[in-house]
């Protein structure tokens, strides 16, 4: 869950928290690639105009597991923003 700041509007804090939510049931629930294995979202950003967000993630395995990893959900980040848009 990510942590508000004090300088940080409720309103950043509430949409972050609620992209992180929907990413990481999107992630575990319909994202069908096998190369992205267990991630863990651990923060999002949010731009104070509401119009971007930096997602920040881990993975588990060896080197080579998480370069998958990350080239998968780089290839879904197309498919990942359609449906957080969607929600």
């Amino acid at each position: 869950m990510a942590r508000k700041p004090s300088s940080t509007p409720n309103r950043s804090y509430q949409v972050a928290d609620q992209i992180q939510r929907d990413l990481a049931e999107l992630i575990a629930r319909e994202l069908k690639d096998p190369r992205v294995g267990l991630v863990t979202l651990t923060g999002v950003e949010v731009s104070s105009d509401l119009t971007h967000a930096k997602v920040f993630f881990t993975t588990l395995g060896d080197d080579q597991a998480k370069a998958q990893c990350i080239e998968g959900i780089a290839r879904a980040t197309g498919f990942l923003r359609s449906q957080l848009g969607r929600r």
